[in-house]
């Protein structure tokens, strides 16, 4: 089968760190997640961390282990290489695999859409910015807290004041779920990207808020 997707930008612009190393440790390939992860830790630590999981012969394993680098937090990883000179391993969050307790009567039904234009009313009020989206008109409305999340979305439009374009892409996570009240739910994520994002400490329950180059990441339970 002929692809026209580009499958390398499908793993670039993923949010789990994929990195490949020599045999001697050196760094041969690493996505955008990657990247940012390794200019926090040394890739010697990693290096030498995957190496005691590595699989005895050649081949592929996921190790449900709790990695922990610094700031950064995974629960398991895929660890394994198809020849002796590399090794690869690539970082899960499996965040939302345990089931968490939410009031489901006390959502109201809201479009996602409105909250983001709302937000940036708001924040950018008074100034001159070209927006930039990627939405899919055929989503569905979400329940949600709207306060939270006008509350969220205002927080992280301010961050991105210092730019003169912002990009938003809004759709839904493949391959992630959150468990609440023992069902699993599917994952909204809403992704911006621009030039200049201030980083800061987010506390949300029930929502998982990432800063990568050039861009945040925010995932939310997808309850409709």
């Amino acid at each position: 089968m002929n692809l026209k997707t580009n499958l390398e930008k499908w793993i670039q612009y993923d949010t789990n760190p994929l990195i490949v190393f020599s045999n001697d440790a050196k760094v041969l390939y690493l996505n955008e997640a990657g990247e940012y992860v390794l200019s926090f830790i040394s890739p010697k630590k990693v290096y030498d961390t995957i190496i005691q999981y590595a699989p005895k012969e050649l081949g592929f394993q996921y190790i449900k282990e709790t990695f922990t680098f610094g700031e950064f937090s995974y629960d398991y990883a895929l660890i394994g290489y198809d020849n002796y000179d590399e090794i690869g391993v690539r970082f899960y969050k499996n965040l939302h695999s345990n089931t968490k307790t939410i009031d489901l009567t006390n959502l109201e039904e809201i479009n996602i859409y409105f909250i983001l234009d709302l937000a940036r009313t708001y924040t950018f009020i008074d100034k001159e910015i070209e927006f930039i989206d990627i939405f899919d008109p055929d989503l569905p409305d979400i329940k949600f807290n709207k306060e939270i999340l006008i509350k969220l979305f205002n927080e992280i439009y301010a961050l991105l004041k210092d730019n003169s374009i912002i990009k938003t892409e809004v759709k839904i996570k493949i391959g992630e779920y959150i468990k609440l009240n023992n069902k699993k739910y599917k994952l909204l994520e809403v992704i911006l990207y621009a030039e200049n994002i201030e980083k800061k400490e987010f506390e949300y329950e029930n929502i998982t808020i990432e800063f990568l180059d050039k861009k945040v990441a925010i995932l939310l339970p997808f309850i409709i």
